[in-house]
């Protein structure tokens, strides 16, 4: 038995059903890459890491089947060189050749049978050194994944064996929401069952190539990051959140791909599943997954760039009032007590109704350090299920903001070109709100309301 070892520990369904949404086309697994200056000290790292990772137990532990009940079980062979490998790589790694590395390791499914996790680390990459973090997202969502990165790094180069005690998993203690009068929770619990109802009877969104039939061949892209006050200025001069910014640039760059692809434009506007965030910060360490997908149409039938970012701005305020997000996280507990082709099936018909994932992180506010390098970028893939095959992600890290594309290219052949769409995007964005009066300049706009998973 390994020195971390913790007795076994019920699987929650909303959890199980994440671990039995893997098809032959959507692997659910959660990619990031963490980019690091100079050279990497293999043992140093790999000292690290078994310091710290195991401090949470879901890194430790496999998923079984005991008694027709999903638990978290200990892996009594657990060894941390089985999770962490490094690939030397005849010369340094440029930008594209990288691209098409993590492509491929992302086709690949992590080994049954032990701890959903897998680094690769990559010792020649831009003058420096990568790790490729793969972790399955019954593990944990983008929140928690957050958590996990901050208790393996340092907040200075002045390395040592024993991480920061703030915020430490076996320190922290779980914030309690307050309790509910019984006719309150029953209210609640109608205006759920309501929403889901509502959501499983939607048309679907417009009929666009990013409805074609997926055959599994995906790719990861990203272009270099945006500056975190960039944006931040725009939602300020708007009084709006990060989060609007974020979905009215998306809108408008499917909007002017799909126009560039020939497709009518002006009709019925397409459909996101965009993350919706129902954790307290501070238990983000529980990891799990406690986040809704909320079902929201997307200007992209809308010319202009300011009326895109208002209505987007109105309908994410419309559904953070309702209870929609936790709808959407109730089906996914009610899915884990489902039989797997039932679950699926299910799956499908809610993601039949939209086109695309969004998601944002709110990553590490200040630079990283990891056994003494210095971590220059965060970047972060978020898998789709069901039907869906097309994923963009927005992760904040130490002052900028990464964009992230993940695709079946049978539903977006050339991802770049989406990429730089989103860039221009923005750009339009920060042209067009900077011509306005500044009726809303000076509003409040939390960093906080980055926090979805």
């Amino acid at each position: 038995m390994n020195q971390h070892s913790q007795p076994a520990a019920p699987m929650t369904r909303r959890d199980y059903a994440w671990h039995r949404m893997d098809t032959d086309n959507n692997i659910m697994v959660i990619n990031s890459i963490l980019l690091f200056e100079g050279p990497v000290d293999m043992e140093r790292l790999v000292s690290t890491i078994a310091q710290r990772l195991p401090n949470y137990p879901r890194f430790t532990q496999k998923v079984e089947l005991r008694r027709g009940r999903p638990r978290w079980v200990e892996d009594q062979h657990f060894n941390i060189t089985d999770h962490i490998k490094l690939e030397k790589m005849a010369q340094d790694v440029s930008r594209d050749a990288l691209q098409g590395h993590l492509t491929r390791l992302a086709h690949l499914p992590l080994a049954g049978g032990r701890p959903l996790w897998h680094m690769t680390v990559l010792d020649r990459v831009n003058g420096g050194h990568a790790i490729v973090f793969r972790v399955h997202h019954c593990i944990t969502d983008g929140l928690g994944l957050v958590h996990v990165l901050n208790h393996l790094t340092d907040d200075n180069g002045l390395h040592c064996r024993t991480p920061s005690p703030a915020d430490h998993p076996h320190r922290a203690s779980v914030v309690q929401n307050a309790v509910c009068s019984a006719l309150v929770r029953g209210i609640s619990n109608l205006k759920i069952a309501f929403h889901v109802t509502r959501l499983s009877m939607l048309w679907p969104d417009a009929r666009t190539p990013l409805k074609n039939r997926m055959y599994g061949e995906k790719q990861l892209v990203w272009l270099p990051p945006l500056q975190m006050e960039r944006v931040r200025a725009m939602s300020k001069r708007m009084g709006v959140t990060l989060n609007d910014v974020w979905v009215a640039a998306v809108s408008g760059a499917l909007r002017t791909y799909l126009e560039q692809r020939g497709q009518h434009v002006d009709g019925r506007a397409l459909r996101a599943a965009v993350t919706f965030n129902l954790r307290e910060k501070a238990n983000a360490f529980q990891l799990g997954n406690e986040f809704g997908l909320v079902a929201v149409d997307l200007p992209t039938n809308v010319g202009d760039a300011v009326t895109r970012l208002q209505q987007s701005s109105a309908r994410m305020t419309a559904i953070k009032r309702s209870h929609q997000p936790r709808a959407t996280m109730a089906f996914l507990s009610i899915a884990g007590c489902l039989p797997t082709a039932l679950q699926h099936f299910a799956l499908n018909l809610f993601t039949s109704k939209g086109s695309v994932v969004l998601t944002n992180i709110e990553g590490p506010g200040g630079r990283r350090y990891l056994a003494g390098s210095r971590m220059t970028d965060l970047i972060c893939w978020v898998p789709q299920a069901g039907k869906l095959g097309v994923g963009l992600a927005f992760i904040s890290y130490a002052g900028q903001i990464q964009l992230a594309l993940f695709v079946d290219k049978e539903q977006v052949p050339d991802p770049e070109r989406l990429m730089e769409l989103t860039y221009a995007a923005f750009d339009e964005l920060e042209e067009a709100t900077r011509e306005l009066a500044p009726e809303h300049e000076g509003a409040a706009v939390a960093l906080a309301e980055l926090g979805s998973p």
